[in-house]
């Protein structure tokens, strides 16, 4: 790799990471962990499953089951098991939940919108296309490498 892409490519980590510490930023100020914040924005988006809402964050069943134990005893989700299946659990928002979503969820994607109007339309289209790309080609080097390792662990193995 020339000198140049080395040092870009660790420009690009230090900004995705800058990123990723001012996205957690956002379950702070809305008094939530970063697991309670995401699981209540997929409860929102309709993803009522724990097993559904586990694959989309990719985080382990027990640190999923600690949010919601910890969102019940604030009292913004309640959970129904099924009629034909009892260990299946729907995720729901109570009254409570909803309000809080309407007021600090809503608020915080409302903010990260007034960001994004600020770009043109084609830096959104471009952003987007390019982010997507790095996700589907660094991916398919994870899998070509953990094709290539007899010794790979479950948990990437599961990831992809």
């Amino acid at each position: 790799m020339k000198e140049s892409d080395s040092e870009k490519l660790k420009l690009f980590r230090e900004t995705y990471k800058d990123l990723e510490g001012i996205y957690d930023i956002f379950p702070k100020l809305c008094g939530l962990s970063g697991t309670e914040y995401w699981a209540l924005t997929m409860i929102n988006e309709g993803i009522t499953t724990q097993h559904g809402i586990c694959e989309r964050l990719t985080l382990s069943r027990q640190t999923v089951n600690s949010a919601f134990r910890q969102l019940r005893k604030k009292g913004l989700i309640r959970l129904e098991a099924l009629d034909d299946n009892l260990r299946v659990k729907h995720i729901y928002l109570t009254e409570a939940g909803n309000a809080f979503v309407e007021k600090e969820l809503q608020h915080m994607h409302g903010l990260e919108q007034a960001v994004w109007q600020m770009f043109e339309d084609n830096e959104k289209d471009e952003l987007v296309r390019l982010l997507d790309k790095y996700k589907t080609l660094l991916l398919k080097k994870l899998k070509d490498y953990k094709k290539n390792e007899t010794d790979s662990s479950e948990d990437l193995q599961s990831q992809l």
